[in-house]
């Protein structure tokens, strides 16, 4: 029985031996030597476009509220946005506004939805009185399905109770 041990030992290290100096000797001298082929690179300035007009476009506008609230009473950074909002607009006539409202988890997903929809709603007729065209946005309500805070703290439910007002490219 040694002898077989003994004999499959020496047959396992041959193969490994004979495989390394196979491939690391013998098969690079069988192979052709490949030229490199140097393609050159062709720069276009699409992608940096696209980067800088992300960049210059007016970034999202969060409406915060009460418990249960469908008011808010905009503030200088509000007018400011709206400002930049009707600028870009007028620039790029191919962008939309979208109005989300959310709500928190207090409530029943339905109740949420319908709360969320009243809050966009009404920033949206706030948008039209400063002079944004109603058929270049779009409202609509997520509820409570997507949270910024936690539900576990007063904090966290209160980031929630938001209106979203972004720029959709088309």
């Amino acid at each position: 029985m040694r002898i077989h041990i003994t004999g499959f030992i020496i047959w396992v290290v041959w193969c490994i031996f004979a495989a390394w100096i196979y491939n690391d000797y013998l098969l690079p001298a069988l192979r052709k030597p490949v030229p490199e082929v140097i393609i050159p690179v062709v720069q276009t300035n699409e992608a940096d476009s696209l980067m800088k007009l992300k960049a210059s476009m007016p970034k999202d506008l969060l409406i915060w509220y009460e418990f249960n609230k469908t008011e808010f009473k905009p503030d200088q950074l509000t007018e400011k946005s709206i400002a930049d909002f009707k600028a870009w607009l007028d620039k790029y006539p191919q962008s939309m506004l979208t109005v989300t409202g959310h709500s928190d988890l207090v409530g029943t997903l339905e109740y949420n939805q319908e709360l969320g929809m009243k809050r966009a709603e009404l920033v949206g007729k706030y948008l039209e009185k400063q002079g944004v065209s109603s058929s270049r946005m779009s409202t609509g309500s997520k509820g409570e399905t997507q949270p910024l805070g936690s539900y576990l703290t007063e904090e966290g439910r209160a980031k929630n109770r938001r209106t979203e007002v972004s720029i959709k490219m088309q």
